[in-house]
This record gives C-alpha cells, structure tokens and sequence, in this order.
C-alpha cells in the first residue's frame, strides 16, 4: 500500500496558485476529457482546489483538504499524483518547512483541438472509452460552422462609433507607466513528463548526418518521441527509422508525419486495426523491489521474475509457450485499464487464479479480486504476494473444518487408485519447455517461480 506519511503529512500546509486564468470552459473539458483517464477523485481535487486559488493569505493544511473530499491521506496523494502525471497539477514543497509546506500550481487542460491531436492523451482516451464513445467526445467539441456564402459583413468600424482622443491625453505620460507587476494571462497547455525517458544517445547512433542533424531535434520533437516510444514501445531502432522517414525531404522532423511513420511500423508488426497493447508493459522500475541486483532467495526469484515479464509472457508461460488466447489478452488489458493494478501485480493476479480455479480464468472472478486489490491500492509484487497468500488462507479455513470428517470417510469407503484426486500442478510448472528464445537463467528463474508457487498456495 502507499505509504502517504512519507510524503505529506495531514498538518502539512498547502497554498494553491494558478499558472494563468482558467476558464469555465475548462471545467467541460476536465469533466469530459480527463477524468475518463484519471478517475473522479482527481477531477474532484482539481475542482477543489480551483475553488481554493488565493483562497486566503493563510496556508490551508492537509487535513483541512481531508475533509473537503472526505477521502484518507492515501487516496487523496493517488489523486494528486495523477493530476501530476497528465500536467494538470505542478506540486513544489519548501525545503526544510517544519510543518511541511507545499505550493500547488493547477495547470489549464489542454484545448480540445489540442488534446485530439496530442497522439499520447487522445490515444489513452480512446483505449478507455472505445471508439463509440471517443467519437461522440470529438464531435461534442467540434465546432459548429455555417455557409457564409450568402452573408454579408454589416459590423460598425470604431470610428463610426466613437469620437477621437483629445490630444491631451494622447500625450499624457502616466499612460507609458510601467505596472508594478504583471497581467493575468492564459498559460500554455500543460507538457506531459516522463521518468523513464526515451534513450536519444542510442537513437543518434543511427542517425544518418545526411539526412539529419542533432539540431533538429527540437525539444517539441523529443517530447513527440518520448511519448511516441512509450505508447507503441519502439526502440531506437526502429524510432531512428520513423525519424529519418519524417523529415527525408525538408532536414526537420514533421511531427505528425512522424506518428504516422511509427504508428504505420506498429501496424507492420502487430496487423491491422491493432493498437498497442498494454498486457505487453512490465512493472515500472519505481515501484519494483528487485532492481540492479540478483535475486538471493527463492521468494525474491519469484518477486523478480513477475517484476520482469509482462502479463503477455505470463499467460504464454502458462500455455506451455503457445499464443495467449485473445479474450484472455483482453480481460487482462481491461483489467489494467479498468483497475489501474501494476502489470506485476496482475502477473500474481493471473498467475494465483490459474492455480486455484483449476487452470480457468473466470472474468467475472479475476474481476471481483482485481477490484478487491485495487481498492487496497496493491501497487507492488510484494503486496499482490500477500493478498494472495490471504486469500489462500480464507479458502483453507472451511476445509479445515472438516477434514476429520473426510479422514472417516476415506477409511470407510477406500477408493481405488484410477478415483483418487490428486492436485494437478502444470507441466510448465514442473518442466517448461525450452523455446530458442529462452535463456537458461530464464528457465531455472520459472522453476523457481513454480515451485515457491506451488509451496505457499498448496502448503500454507
């Protein structure tokens, strides 16, 4: 879980500020654009402290805010931290402030022309709500325009209406005063920021001087490149090959030529009508346990193992190497989308599902205990290996009950060795096989990720 008391505290105190004016309009743009991609907790904090800007001279606390939404300290630093993640909120803390002190800027959304023509945001929008309803999103901002053919322009000039200046005012010099400070103004749109950012030296090194130079690189390009290689997972490579295609004529990177260059590459690979999947991603490195070392025990050959495969790899493990079936593929990306649950979490998910529903992954169960982990903001392997030792143990405590009764009854009536039931652990538990891909380290890696599996879901 989250721990929040490390980050803020409920006596820390916050001021909210604005970069720019924010306009009604924008709240539209937030209720019906945004919060399909951040939920309606952070929309609600967004609105919250809009109401707030310059609410007071006062710093405002944290368990003031609290109360505002009546949320915990955990969901409500959830709820910023995603306000942050789409450029919605710019989060700045005083050093050394004893209470903590905290300035929240609160960025103006993207313009609806802007946000459709982003290739990253629109992109999220249109895997979250599908297409039906992304179509009716864009018509709704479309503008509404008439034929003017048969108009005319009838408007007054200034002139027709207002007398001139005397001259005396036109030379008043209090009029080139300088203010003191400055005018309120709309910001520019706010830029999405990414931690793990694109490897651009590497991408340089297949670049070809004759068709483009360094300069060209503009940073509206690498932010393009950024969010491009992290949408459709591309390479230097390959993103050194859309790039040169982008800007082959002019020596400058055509930024929507370039989506199309990756985009098209995508569809090369995956087929057509395909967008990129997000069963393909694997847990991000913040909030992974095993990082830049080896694994010591079995558990953590376990942790790292979910860490470093994707849900992909997990249910191509689990099929002896044969091609995930597609509504599996798609339960597992709804329940990314519809959960938000870390892809190493949902390898656990998967993976504890398959072992005690007999191989079967049931939607609306793997549904019912991926809202369960979600609502307990499991956001670790770690935390997903506890829930699913929990919910071992909750499955266990009935059969305990009554297992003298089951010794009674198996002494009475002895089956025969074809009736007996024995537990089936998977062949690609006890032996997986060996595809040219897979390294021995992997192998030996599934071993134990199969045995440990096997240990705290059957021996608990």
């Amino acid at each position: 879980m989250m721990q929040s008391w490390k980050e803020v505290l409920p006596g820390d105190h916050y001021r909210v500020l604005t970069n720019g004016l924010l306009h009604p309009f924008d709240q539209r743009v937030v209720t019906c654009l945004y919060q399909p991609l951040i939920g309606i907790e952070a929309v609600s904090m967004y609105f919250t402290f809009w109401q707030e800007i310059d609410d007071s001279e006062e710093f405002l606390t944290h368990h003031h805010l609290m109360g505002a939404m009546n949320l915990p300290l955990d969901r409500l630093l959830t709820a910023r931290k995603k306000l942050e993640a789409v450029g919605l909120l710019q989060t700045l803390k005083k050093k050394g402030a004893a209470p903590g002190r905290f300035a929240y800027y609160l960025e103006p959304p993207l313009t609806p022309e802007l946000f459709f023509k982003d290739g990253f945001l629109n992109l999220f929008l249109y895997r979250q709500v599908g297409p039906r309803e992304y179509k009716r999103l864009s018509l709704l901002f479309e503008s509404k325009s008439i034929i003017m053919d048969d108009y005319e322009d009838v408007s007054a000039h200034f002139d027709d209406v207002f007398q001139s200046l005397p001259s005396a005012e036109t030379t008043d010099g209090r009029l080139n005063t300088p203010p003191t400070g400055s005018w309120d103004a709309r910001a520019e749109p706010p830029k999405i920021s990414f931690s793990n950012h694109f490897d651009f030296k590497k991408m340089l090194t297949y670049l070809s001087d004759a068709i483009l130079s360094e300069d060209a690189l503009t940073d509206e390009v690498r932010l393009a490149i950024d969010k491009l290689a992290f949408v459709y997972q591309t390479d230097p490579y390959d993103m050194s090959r859309a790039v040169q295609s982008a800007a082959l004529h002019t020596g400058t990177v055509d930024i929507a030529a370039l989506r199309k260059e990756v985009r098209d590459f995508y569809l090369l690979e995956h087929g057509s009508n395909e967008m990129p999947a997000l069963y393909e991603r694997t847990q991000p490195k913040a909030e992974r346990k095993i990082v830049d070392r080896e694994p010591q025990t079995a558990e953590e050959q376990l942790i790292a193992w979910y860490e470093r495969n994707s849900p992909f790899q997990l249910l191509e493990a689990l099929g002896q190497g044969s091609k995930p079936a597609a509504p599996d593929l798609r339960l597992v990306e709804n329940l990314m989308f519809d959960t938000k649950l870390n892809p190493g979490v949902i390898n656990v998910l998967i993976d504890y599902i398959s072992q005690v529903n007999d191989h079967n992954l049931n939607k609306s169960f793997v549904e019912k205990v991926a809202a369960q982990w979600a609502r307990a903001n499991v956001r670790t392997v770690p935390e997903a290996m506890a829930y699913a030792r929990e919910e071992q143990r909750k499955r266990e405590q009935p059969k305990k009950s009554t297992v003298s009764g089951q010794i009674q009854n198996k002494r009475r009536t002895r089956k025969s060795p074809q009736n007996e039931h024995h537990e089936v652990v998977p062949e690609w538990m006890k032996n997986p096989k060996k595809t040219e891909q897979q390294t021995k380290d992997n192998d030996e890696a599934v071993k134990q990720r199969a045995k440990w599996l096997e240990d705290y879901l059957n021996n608990i």
